[in-house]
């Protein structure tokens, strides 16, 4: 997008502009090789522009990872409650979790915040806050509801730590250390399957649990 285009962009959408060119810094550069003044001549203007929306690379940081965890966030919980069974919106969650844990860009986030938050805890204290708060705060907030309508008897707290800790295993570790390069559909599905089971195991009501137990 030349300098011109970017003129006619409304401040919300200019904004965006500017995080997108960050998003892809930060993920191809790093933390630590992506500068201010680089985005600043992506952008195609002069660093006013920049400086005008984010006064320092840690300020832009959380806005990129605040918007991104976001628009995760906003997917995955569209799943419909009342629509279905209980465990079922667990399954799709899960599953819709887990495929995002899987897909490239999220993959290389989570290798940026391993490689660059011992020397930057910014970069921890952003993703961590985020990410994975973000996650379990809206994890909570749908299980209290469960528990609420007794299809979950547990903490909803914990029960949202626990379902994240169990969706971040086999098949993320795996894709995370590049021991494998993709996942299929069916292969997701099934995992989700496995990982609603153990999670309903735990937490779910009586006869939730009963059925998790059997299908383990």
């Amino acid at each position: 997008m030349d300098t011109l285009e970017v003129k006619k962009l409304t401040p919300d959408e200019r904004r965006n502009h500017i995080l997108d060119i960050a998003y892809e810094a930060f993920i191809r550069d790093g933390y630590a090789g992506t500068s201010m003044s680089r985005i600043a001549a992506r952008l195609g203007g002069s660093k006013t522009t920049l400086y005008n929306y984010f006064s320092t690379k840690k300020e832009l940081f959380v806005a990129v990872a605040d918007r991104e965890s976001t628009r995760l966030f906003d997917h995955i919980f569209t799943v419909g409650e009342g629509a279905g069974d209980f465990r079922a919106t667990v399954v799709e969650m899960t599953r819709r979790l887990l495929t995002a844990m899987l897909e490239d860009d999220i993959i290389a986030s989570h290798r940026l915040i391993v490689a660059e938050s011992g020397r930057f805890p910014e970069v921890g204290h952003a993703a961590f806050e985020m990410a994975l708060q973000r996650g379990v705060m809206r994890l909570t907030g749908r299980f209290r509801r469960a528990i609420a309508s007794g299809e979950m008897l547990a903490n909803p707290q914990l029960a949202a730590e626990q379902l994240l800790d169990l969706i971040c295993g086999n098949l993320h570790r795996q894709r995370l250390w590049n021991v494998i390069s993709e996942v299929g559909a069916a292969t997701i599905a099934a995992e989700a399957e496995r990982i609603a089971n153990t999670f309903l195991a735990a937490f779910g009501n009586d006869a939730l649990s009963r059925a998790a137990r059997s299908g383990i």
